[in-house]
C-alpha cells in the first residue's frame, strides 16, 4: 500500500512539490501609448512612438498563474512604481528569464 501527501492547490508554490525558485526575473516589453499613424501603400498604418524592455523581479505565483499566463495587471503596478506610468506605457508582452545552463534544450 502505498500513501502519499495530497498536492497542494493548483497555483501555490510548495517547494517539496516544485524544487524551482519562489522569485523569478521577467521581462516585460513595453510600447507607448502614443501611437504615429502614417499611409504605406494607400493603407493607414500605426505603431507605437517608443518602446522599451526592463526586467523585474517577482514572486513566481505573479509569472505563473493557474490559466497559465501572468498577471499583467499586477506587473503594471510594479512598473508603475519604478516610474513606468500606466498613462505613458502598456505592456506588450512578458517572458520568463531563464539562467544560462538550466535551459531544458
Amino acid at each position: 500500500m502505498t500513501i502519499s501527501k495530497s498536492r497542494p492547490p493548483q497555483g501555490s508554490y510548495d517547494e517539496n512539490f516544485d524544487p524551482r525558485p519562489k522569485i523569478v526575473t521577467v521581462g516585460v516589453s513595453l510600447v507607448t501609448v502614443e501611437e504615429h499613424t502614417f499611409i504605406q501603400d494607400g493603407r493607414a498604418v500605426t505603431c507605437p512612438v517608443d518602446d522599451d524592455i526592463t526586467y523585474i523581479s517577482l514572486p513566481r505565483e505573479i509569472v505563473h498563474l493557474p490559466c497559465g499566463g501572468a498577471s499583467y495587471d499586477i506587473i503594471a503596478d510594479l512598473l508603475e512604481q519604478e516610474g513606468y506610468l500606466r498613462k505613458h506605457w502598456r505592456i506588450s508582452y512578458v517572458w520568463e528569464c531563464i539562467p544560462e545552463g538550466q535551459h531544458p534544450f
